[in-house]
């Protein structure tokens, strides 16, 4: 089973610790109100959680979501010790309620590198429910640190075991996707594709011919068109308006300047050109616009 968790969650620790699976308070029924990280650090661990009787080995990673009961059980042998760290993630993480590695687009081309495009654009690293990690002394020393950061608190102590928390999500999420089928390297078509986006992004309020753009991406303009089209999901000529817009937006609300200036900033001398521009985009009249912000 596999959850995947939004990278705009918000994490924060709640409690950490090591655990000696010999301890008499460990056969006792767990539940708590958060997520539960545990990886074995050596030894073997026998869990009870409902009618499943797991045995965990060294190296192995499991999660637990809120409200799980648990317990340990005692071997004939003696038992390992674990780590726990437990945690709120918000938004959740949403079960995936398969056995085997979903078919999601790793590859994370996204529409939020537009200057244009809000926060609302989501990608997901995929966590699975059970793992046998061959990262095992990496993410057991991040989370040794992350106990030590638990008992003895300083400033920003909880920000900062959130960020150690994050790694070893991120390491664990990290080994599944290399482990997976999947090809995880980015097309050369994307890699332009950045290149034009990040020349577009920094001149944009100057005039881009495709000249300019044939010469700084060394590639022909109609294959610039192209791949554009595909992962920005608009046209450069639409990018280019949209983006100027936005400065538009902000330059109408932070300075005194006249429409003429903003539109002779941004990139046209036809300030009635830019006007139905700005309004097409907006729905607004740049002075509307304008006198609407102040009020708010």
């Amino acid at each position: 089973m596999y959850f995947a968790m939004s990278r705009l969650s918000s994490l924060d620790v709640r409690w950490a610790g090591l655990v000696d699976a010999n301890h008499p308070e460990f056969m006792k029924n767990h539940h708590n109100p958060h997520y539960e990280l545990i990886v074995v650090a050596d030894g073997n661990i026998r869990l009870q959680m409902k009618d499943e009787l797991l045995t965990l080995q060294s190296g192995d990673v499991l999660l637990l979501t809120p409200w799980e009961q648990h317990r340990g059980c005692k071997p004939h042998e003696r038992s390992g010790r674990f780590f726990w760290v437990q945690f709120t993630c918000e938004p959740g993480l949403t079960p995936l309620g398969s056995d085997h590695a979903p078919h999601l687009n790793i590859i994370q081309a996204s529409r939020s590198e537009l200057y244009t495009i809000g926060r609302s654009h989501d990608e997901q690293l995929i966590l699975p429910r059970r793992h046998r990690t061959s990262l095992q002394y990496k993410i057991l020393s991040i989370f040794e640190q992350l106990v030590e950061t638990i008992k003895r608190p300083r400033g920003y102590y909880r920000y900062f075991a959130a960020i150690q928390l994050s790694e070893m999500l991120w390491q664990i999420a990290t080994e599944v996707l290399d482990h997976s089928e999947k090809d995880t390297l980015f097309p050369v078509s994307y890699l332009t594709f950045r290149g034009l986006l990040s020349h577009i992004n920094n001149y944009f309020e100057s005039e881009l011919d495709r000249e300019q753009l044939e010469r700084v991406t060394d590639r022909k303009y109609e294959y610039l068109c192209q791949i554009f089209k595909k992962y920005a999901g608009m046209s450069i000529f639409q990018y280019v308006q949209e983006l100027r817009v936005k400065r538009a937006e902000h330059l109408l609300v932070h300075t005194k300047k006249t429409v003429r200036e903003i539109a002779e900033t941004v990139g046209y001398s036809d300030p009635f050109y830019f006007s139905r521009l700005f309004k097409k985009v907006t729905g607004l009249p740049p002075q509307a616009y304008r006198a609407q912000k102040a009020t708010l």
